[in-house]
């Protein structure tokens, strides 16, 4: 038996790997393909231990934490299949290119079907990006392991790299919050957090301030529902719609009053169960749940809003109109841990206000090299 024909199984997220290495490196990875179907002669041997590195750069991908691998690589093909393939290397992390201009850069423009051939020829996807190639009217054209997967990795690494182009370029803006925690949100406790994100609807935070000022510094769930609806509107008139308000936030303290007003009781919640909870109360929609949940009780729910719709359409991805849909998306693709949310969420939201508003201001932004500037009106419900 061969010690230089090896090869590993394992499975990241749904997918499953079989991959292949010579004393060359990397010869080639399936990937969801059927065990029983891939013949392996006694030359090969089987060594976890050996792709050690290469599961934990794939994992790492996969994580949201890598955007280039460092792993020694043979793919075996013709000579002009390799400069396809070490063009494809050439394509930066979250961006795509067209078959014709992969031909370019391999010195001949009109061969964009040859570069197609050997795009869909590649025996180390992912690794070698033959998914960032797309047609030159944006089409993802054939995929060798399907549409929906080539869709699903374009879609991953772009957010993965918008989320990296704003961490640069703003930095850290979270701020001690309670609890030892940080947050970038603007209130301080966790039960204004529940007020604001009720009374931010239709509005924007000068007024809910001023509507948290007027409920006073030791406002709780039990003075809430001492109020009367008229004399809570009145308190909350700043924020607007304050008679709907005032109905939304009783109703939330009310559904509060079952656990004995206890946010601690709440978070030891599992988390379908208390977003399904908070989706049965009076004025909560799917935003109000999400920023209540990671913002308040600290679960991991992204919160998605109209300032994402605006700038994730803008740098030119296919955003689902559903919001559970793009809620989906976007948490497939990064860390699933508050923080990260928390941070990514507060970066959407500065960037929006920053740069990326109804009418761009687009010098100096961190996303104009990746930015297509289509457009999407900030005022489009999400609520579905």
């Amino acid at each position: 038996m061969s010690a230089n024909l090896r090869y590993t199984r394992f499975k990241i997220n749904a997918l499953d790997f079989i991959v292949k290495a010579d004393e060359g490196g990397i010869g080639e990875i399936l990937i969801n393909k059927s065990y029983a179907v891939i013949y392996l002669s006694d030359e090969w041997q089987e060594s976890d231990e050996y792709f050690e590195e290469v599961k934990q750069q794939l994992t790492e991908y996969f994580e949201g934490k890598r955007t280039h691998f460092d792993l020694k690589l043979n793919p075996k093909g013709t000579e002009y299949q390799k400069k396809v393939w070490n063009a494809l290397l050439q394509i930066p992390y979250g961006e795509t290119r067209s078959y014709k201009e992969v031909a370019e850069i391999c010195g001949n423009p009109k061969a964009s079907r040859a570069v197609g051939l050997a795009n869909n020829r590649n025996p180390i996807p992912i690794i070698i990006p033959c998914h960032r190639v797309i047609g030159s009217n944006k089409s993802l054209t054939g995929y060798a392991l399907g549409i929906e997967l080539k869709q699903n990795l374009i879609h991953f690494e772009k957010i993965n790299l918008i989320f990296g182009k704003l961490k640069n370029h703003f930095g850290d803006i979270s701020k001690p919050a309670w609890g030892g925690q940080k947050s970038w949100w603007p209130s301080e406790k966790p039960f204004d957090v529940m007020l604001g994100a009720i009374l931010v609807q239709n509005t924007n935070w000068v007024n809910v301030e001023k509507a948290l000022a007027a409920l006073g510094t030791e406002c709780s769930p039990q003075k809430i529902l001492a109020l009367s609806t008229g004399e809570l509107a009145a308190l909350i008139h700043p924020a607007g719609f304050q008679n709907q308000k005032a109905e939304k936030l009783k109703a939330l303290c009310s559904w509060m009053e079952q656990y004995d007003f206890s946010l601690d009781a709440l978070a030891n919640k599992a988390l379908a169960d208390l977003r399904e909870e908070l989706l049965s109360v009076h004025g909560v929609g799917k935003e109000t749940a999400d920023a209540i949940l990671l913002y308040a009780l600290r679960k991991t729910s992204f919160v998605i809003d109209a300032y994402a719709r605006r700038i994730f359409s803008r740098v030119g991805i296919e955003v689902p109109r559903q919001y559970e849909a793009f809620k989906t998306m976007i948490e497939k693709a990064v860390p699933a841990d508050v923080q990260t949310y928390d941070t990514y969420h507060g970066l959407i939201v500065e960037h929006a206000k920053t740069f990326c508003r109804k009418n761009p201001l687009c010098s100096g932004c961190p996303l104009e090299t990746i930015c297509q500037k289509t457009g999407v009106s900030a005022q489009m419900s999400l609520e579905f």
